[in-house]
């Protein structure tokens, strides 16, 4: 029978969980404590918590949000800290493969498991306003280029236009 303490603990890790988008499984040994503090400031500036989980209870409160436990069991081997992203998952995917001495163990984005490798390509996905201003600058050439066809259109007509005044006379 599970102590009070522990159903407490598994709830309120669910309830953190329950409103995340993307949870990234980390390794902090090798981390001091100033720099694992750093990394919390920086997640939480970002819309985001780092939380240290004990493996078993951790486990559980995952379990029991629905997520496939066969494919998340090895995350919860040796010290975990779970990154838990509240909105953009792309951001804290960043933050993490740029941290010294933080080793990602995967991650669960929008409900897909990510190994390691999967989270760190992800991380290299340009980000939001990046992507928004290559879409942009695309739209702006698109508008361009079909600045330079109507005026190819309007010269051609002119030019049929001059022809037929022309055999007319």
């Amino acid at each position: 029978m599970p102590s009070q303490k522990n159903i407490e603990y598994v709830e309120k890790t669910k309830e953190r969980l329950k409103s995340g988008k993307a949870f990234y499984f980390t390794d902090f040994t090798g981390m001091n404590v100033h720099a694992l503090e750093k990394l919390r400031k920086e997640l939480k500036a970002n819309n985001g918590m780092y939380l240290v989980l004990k493996n078993t209870l951790g486990f559980i409160a995952v379990k029991d949000l629905g997520f496939d436990d066969t494919a998340f069991h090895q995350l919860f081997v040796g010290p975990t800290g779970i990154v838990i992203a509240f909105d953009d998952p792309l951001v804290l995917a960043k933050i993490l493969t740029n941290t010294k001495n933080l080793k990602i163990k995967g991650g669960i984005v929008e409900g897909s498991f990510f190994d390691t490798q999967q989270v760190i390509r992800f991380s290299k996905i340009p980000s939001r306003d990046v992507l928004l201003s290559t879409l942009a600058g695309s739209l702006n050439m698109v508008g361009n280029f079909l600045n330079v066809l109507e005026s190819l259109l309007r010269n051609l007509v002119y030019t049929l236009e001059a022809m037929k005044k022309k055999e007319v006379k």
